[in-house]
């Protein structure tokens, strides 16, 4: 009698704390709970900055690096999946699943592609990298045996570039948490993401212009890694602007629920993304939002459990914030819908329960 493996095998390039990496954190956490046994293979443990290599290694997940050539990845994963039961190998980001890719065309394994965003689009990657990659690595996933993507605008992206397979939407998933935001009432908001241009940090500070321009009492803070030094830039346009006494720029929190206790309303004005999931753990933890009325964020958020705003309309934004500020009935009602949509639509179980199916699908 053939017994059905219980292991998973997760390939990625970076252990990173990003938006993939930490969903892999959750979904393997998830697999646990399921009497799965997840093992993680990094090509590189990225000693650089914070990564979710402590809380795996926390969970009891067997992790496994080797060095960043191709034959030393191939390698790995070869000698892996032939020595091993996996039921499925699961990959994430681009280099990792042209590898995985590869190896399937040696070996016959199932292959589950997720992918976490619309790669090659963003103004800081390099578009000459991905000309060369893009067809290479659209031919592995076309040849996967299922693709996960993070959201509807990611599969439509995936689609209008010709990837034939099954593509399957799940999105991220948050965990609950013991308790939820406590309102400050104090007219503080703030920003979290990576110190990046396209991000949208411009275009808060001009909304924190004009609220100082109104003469409105508020304090904003801003936190996030400077994986290029942005943040630099950044200090210099608070000084220009005169709002130093108003606007307290941060490193990168350990926890960004830490962050999330400083303020009373969540505001991201990103001009793309893949899917957003801070503003996702912001909705889990209570805390209102005001965010970019674009995809995949408003697939999520909507007038109920949040503010969505055209986020170059610096008037507009800085009017719906004061009002959203100044409202605790408002921000209190917006709580209590996002606790709400989060445990029904966006809890760990169901996600992995998704995942979970596509592993076991013919």
């Amino acid at each position: 009698l053939l017994v059905m493996s219980n292991k998973v095998f997760h390939v990625l390039p970076t252990l990173k704390k990003d938006g993939a990496e930490s969903q892999l954190l959750t979904l393997v956490a998830g697999q646990q709970l399921q009497d799965m046994t997840p093992v993680v293979l990094t090509f590189d443990l990225y000693k650089k900055g914070s990564s979710v290599e402590e809380e795996l290694i926390e969970l009891g997940v067997e992790i496994l690096s080797c060095k960043r050539n191709i034959f030393s990845i191939l390698n790995i994963i070869y000698k892996e999946v032939n020595t091993n039961n996996y039921l499925v190998v699961h990959s994430h980001l681009p280099k990792a699943d042209i590898a995985v890719g590869i190896v399937k065309l040696i070996v016959d394994i199932k292959h589950v592609v997720s992918v976490h965003a619309q790669y090659g689009t963003r103004q800081e990657e390099s578009k000459i990298k991905y000309f060369f990659l893009f067809p290479i690595w659209k031919f592995f996933v076309n040849r996967a045996s299922s693709i996960i993507s993070i959201s509807e605008k990611v599969k439509s992206w995936l689609i209008r570039n010709k990837i034939e397979n099954d593509i399957n939407v799940v999105y991220y998933a948050v965990g609950n948490h013991l308790s939820s935001h406590k309102p400050l009432n104090r007219n503080i908001f703030g920003m979290a993401a990576r110190y990046l241009p396209w991000k949208g940090w411009d275009n808060l500070l001009e909304v924190a212009s004009k609220l100082s321009e109104q003469n409105f009492d508020f304090q904003l803070h801003l936190a996030g890694s400077d994986d290029i030094g942005y943040k630099k830039d950044l200090k210099t346009k608070v000084k220009e602007k005169g709002l130093e006494e108003l606007v307290f720029i941060h490193d990168e929190f350990e926890s960004i629920y830490d962050f999330f206790d400083l303020i009373d309303v969540f505001i991201f004005l990103s001009e793309s993304e893949g899917f957003g999931l801070v503003v996702l753990e912001a909705m889990s933890y209570g805390l209102p939002v005001i965010c970019s009325d674009i995809q995949p964020i408003n697939e999520f958020v909507d007038n109920e459990t949040g503010v969505l705003i055209d986020r170059n309309n610096t008037d507009e934004v800085s009017e719906k914030l004061m009002e959203l500020l100044l409202n605790e009935d408002k921000r209190m009602s917006m709580s209590r819908n996002q606790l709400n949509k989060v445990k029904d639509e966006f809890s760990i179980e169901k996600m992995v329960q998704k995942v979970k199916e596509l592993y076991y699908s013919p």
